[in-house]
């Protein structure tokens, strides 16, 4: 009984401490964005996402972020879900993460989600 008290309570902390890392990532990437600093936005996408962005503007990585149109990047709530996570944002938009071995990255933004359809992101992988 108390084994399984702690290992709840082991868990619980780590889901915590993910949503935490997520929110730190969305954090790090729309304040890159407004600052103009595309290297260190770029840094916090996935692989396939920086490719799909810099062949969706056909410019280098830190240089298409520039050409992003995204709502305020401040997080309002932040779902974990295993390997992925969901953060939905003050103004309207939503980010999507995966869980990589470097960590959360992001791996779509800028999205609005639409009933019964994808949802429409500004850069996606």
């Amino acid at each position: 009984m108390a084994l399984s008290a702690l290992v709840l309570g082991l868990s619980g902390c780590g889901r915590d401490g993910d949503r935490q890392s997520v929110r730190a990532v969305v954090d790090g990437f729309y304040a890159a964005v407004r600052g103009h600093h595309g290297d260190r936005a770029c840094a916090l996408l996935s692989a396939d996402t920086r490719r799909a962005l810099e062949k969706q503007e056909s410019k280098p990585c830190g240089q298409a972020v520039d050409e992003l149109h995204l709502d305020d990047g401040r997080p309002d709530r932040v779902d974990v879900f295993s390997t992925e996570a969901s953060v939905e944002l003050v103004g309207g938009d939503t980010v999507f993460l995966g869980n990589s071995p470097n960590g959360w990255q992001i791996s779509a933004a800028g999205c609005q989600l639409q009933r019964n359809k994808p949802a429409d992101c500004e850069v996606q992988d």
